[in-house]
């Protein structure tokens, strides 16, 4: 006997494209995979297996969209993008920053695939 709830084929394949969208969103096409996630938003139902990925998806992309907002704020009042410090901020985010929000969500994409929430 599993302690993991059977899902669905049909939700886990929903709940994997909303995973894979969250992870394009981060690496190929920002902003554009963010409105089809919203999209779905609509479509989706409240108490589906797929509206959970759904949730942590637009979260954690969110999240991420604040942290390049800050990390732009802070290169414009530490000396604009001619400083040197500009790049060290640039250079510590893209190496630590966003790759800890992709990991997250290759982790939610391998999550949803098994048929499990991030946290069981």
């Amino acid at each position: 006997m599993s302690i993991y709830k059977e899902q669905n084929p049909q939700e886990i394949k929903k709940a994997s494209n909303i995973a894979l969208l969250s992870l394009l969103n981060l690496t190929f096409l920002p902003g554009i995979a963010f409105i089809v996630l919203m999209l779905r938003l609509k479509q989706t139902s409240k108490t589906s297996f797929s509206y959970y990925h759904l949730l942590v998806a637009i979260k954690l992309n969110l999240f991420a969209a604040t942290a390049l907002i800050l990390v732009s704020i802070l290169m414009i009042f530490l000396g604009g993008f001619y400083s040197a410090w500009t790049w060290v901020f640039v250079i510590t985010y893209f190496v630590l920053g966003h790759s800890i929000f992709i990991t997250f969500a290759v982790w939610a994409l391998i999550r949803s695939w098994s048929g499990n929430k991030i946290k069981s």
